[in-house]
């Protein structure tokens, strides 16, 4: 046997187990949500508790999965405090959240992997159950940036972090592998948006489409605005008032809209899946084939003929329910990419 050809059966047969794995994974996160929130909020505690000791700012954070230690079989995550735009610190504070046991099943299937490497005649060795097991580990890390986008938007979570992350600028906590880019899990801002963020980001967004997603916009007053055809997944809406702005076409996947008021407004064809509405006013929206899947509405609004659009959902048991089913693939083909931006 050729090294090529055992190293694409081994692949093979080593996806299969680990796609299965997968599912085991997902449901003891979910079925440990809070523990896993809470591993985080200490974590983050004692961050605070160093940045008084030092007077240092803490306004983004950086969560790290350490590759060094997936090595000796262990899941560190380290939290480190960056700086403007992710940009690294040259002093930062540090602290660490031991993830071992959420990955215990992945540990198993290593096990499992190098127990079957003598078939394979020293054709396959360590380094390919290591990068085999290592490049699925991050995959199921970023699996719980998902998970913790929903966590960290809840109203107690969302409390306790404004006492860590500090000043009056945006806050930020980032997701992702040592030295990668990161994706926002958290994103908060207390200034209103007086001047023009919004139409900045529109204008920027058609040379770089991510640019609004994760953004967090508040007290803006935005007229007859072409949000059309945009990326804006995960976008953050508070107390903004929308005049004659079409959202049509958009990708709104996980977005919020927090006390907002709508006025000839359009939707027409936009995706809102796990999108939420809470408290928001709307007078002359256009709904025409808007995409509502899983979207949480309180008050729950009407469409064409006074009638409930299929696909809302009203209460926030439900929602946490789909976003299980997103989270851990039942809901289709392995999760949005909403998740993993």
């Amino acid at each position: 046997m050729k090294r090529e050809d055992a190293l694409r059966e081994f692949l093979a047969a080593g996806k299969e187990k680990l796609d299965n794995r997968r599912a085991q994974f997902a449901k003891r996160m979910f079925d440990r949500k809070q523990e896993l929130a809470e591993r985080l909020r200490a974590a983050f505690g004692r961050l605070a508790r160093k940045r008084q000791e030092e007077g240092k700012d803490c306004r983004c954070l950086y969560c790290s999965l350490l590759r060094v230690d997936m090595l000796q079989g262990r899941y560190v995550v380290l939290v480190q405090t960056v700086g403007e735009d992710g940009a690294p610190d040259p002093d930062p504070l540090e602290d660490e959240i031991i993830l071992d046991d959420f990955f215990e099943c992945l540990k198993e299937e290593q096990a499992a992997l190098m127990r079957e490497l003598p078939r394979f005649q020293g054709r396959i060795g360590f380094w390919d159950v290591q990068n085999l097991i290592a490049s699925r580990a991050v995959e199921w890390f970023h699996l719980m940036a998902f998970l913790l986008r929903f966590l960290l938007q809840k109203e107690e979570n969302r409390k306790e972090l404004m006492q860590l992350l500090s000043g009056d600028r945006p806050r930020l906590i980032l997701w992702g592998e040592y030295g990668g880019r990161g994706e926002p899990i958290f994103c908060y801002d207390e200034a209103p948006d007086r001047d023009g963020k919004l139409q900045l980001l529109l204008k920027q967004s058609y040379s770089y489409p991510c640019l609004m997603q994760d953004q967090f916009l508040r007290s803006g007053s935005y007229q007859r605005l072409e949000l059309t055809e945009r990326r804006m997944e995960f976008i953050t809406f508070l107390d903004c008032s929308f005049q004659a702005v079409s959202f049509a076409g958009s990708s709104l996947w996980g977005a919020r809209f927090l006390n907002c008021r709508f006025e000839s407004c359009s939707f027409r064809e936009a995706d809102l899946t796990m999108a939420r509405f809470e408290n928001c006013l709307f007078m002359e929206t256009d709904w025409g084939q808007t995409r509502f899947c899983h979207t949480l509405c309180r008050p729950v609004f009407a469409v064409e003929g006074g009638r409930r659009p299929d696909g809302i959902l009203e209460g926030e048991e439900q929602y946490d329910a789909a976003i299980f089913l997103y989270g851990t693939g039942s809901e289709c083909e392995g999760y949005h990419t909403a998740g993993g931006l």
